[in-house]
């Protein structure tokens, strides 16, 4: 989220308010996982007012709403889901790719359901978050599920949190690497894992990868821009890939009297 008042001073002018924060992540980040639309409707003029005032090659990547998501079956809400598809075009060229996160019981004896709601929203260009373990658990489930996002140009979303290492299957079904990072208080951890992450994007890079959607989250937002630094310029040391990492702003230091 860019609305966190942990930004200011930090990323954000001292002076920064609300009205303005998206304008200030604009100018340190060059993308969004926007989690707003997973709890709510976005307005057509509020998504305009956003694309305005962030940079030209700024992209949103919109989780999809959680009414959508968060039910026990999916097919029943193709009509809203076609809705939403809709709506995200008012994002026009900053629209980065949506993606639909199913919750944690959303288990694999529902596939039925997941395919038919995929044939009937035609969701091309997109990525699917799975975390229930079944969907991990047996290799004819997942063969199943990826060939068809391959065949239907549907990403395989990869998570990598703590304690849970079937979601990060490794299975790229399109010629985009979609990570969601979960990190620690900055812990050790965190840098081992993202070194990791490094050697294998450069290997998928090396072997046809075009695009990279890495979006890193800490318990606090404080904390993110320093990981996300050191990924960024990891990165590059290992890829060549240049991205800005975003300007840190230095407390200034209070003048000193000697008496």
């Amino acid at each position: 989220i860019w609305n966190d008042a942990d930004f200011v001073g930090k990323i954000y002018p001292v002076q920064a308010r609300p009205s303005n924060y998206v304008k200030y992540y604009g100018r340190q980040f060059n993308s969004i996982e926007l989690n707003i639309s997973h709890y709510q409707y976005l307005d057509p003029q509020r998504i305009e007012k956003w694309v305005e005032l962030t940079p030209n090659e700024f992209k949103f990547f919109p989780k999809v709403q959680n009414l959508i998501s968060h039910t026990p079956l999916l097919l029943q809400n193709a009509d809203i889901m076609r809705d939403f598809l809709i709506n995200m075009q008012n994002f026009k060229y900053k629209l980065g790719m949506p993606f639909l996160q199913l919750p944690e019981r959303y288990a694999s004896n529902n596939l039925n359901d997941l395919l038919s709601f995929l044939d009937e929203v035609a969701m091309s260009n997109f990525a699917i978050e799975l975390r229930h373990p079944s969907w991990f658990a047996k290799e004819q489930v997942l063969k199943h599920v990826c060939n068809y996002f391959y065949k239907n140009n549907i990403t395989f979303l990869i998570l990598d949190t703590g304690g849970r290492r079937d979601v990060i299957h490794q299975r790229l079904t399109t010629k985009t690497a979609f990570i969601r990072f979960l990190a620690n208080d900055l812990h050790a951890t965190d840098y081992k894992r993202m070194d990791d992450w490094v050697i294998q994007l450069d290997k998928w890079v090396d072997n046809g990868l075009e695009e990279i959607c890495f979006f890193a989250h800490t318990p606090t937002n404080a904390l993110m821009p320093d990981i996300v630094t050191y990924f960024i310029k990891a990165l590059a040391n290992k890829t060549g890939i240049k991205i800005e990492t975003p300007k840190i702003i230095k407390p200034t230091q209070p003048d000193i009297k000697l008496f």
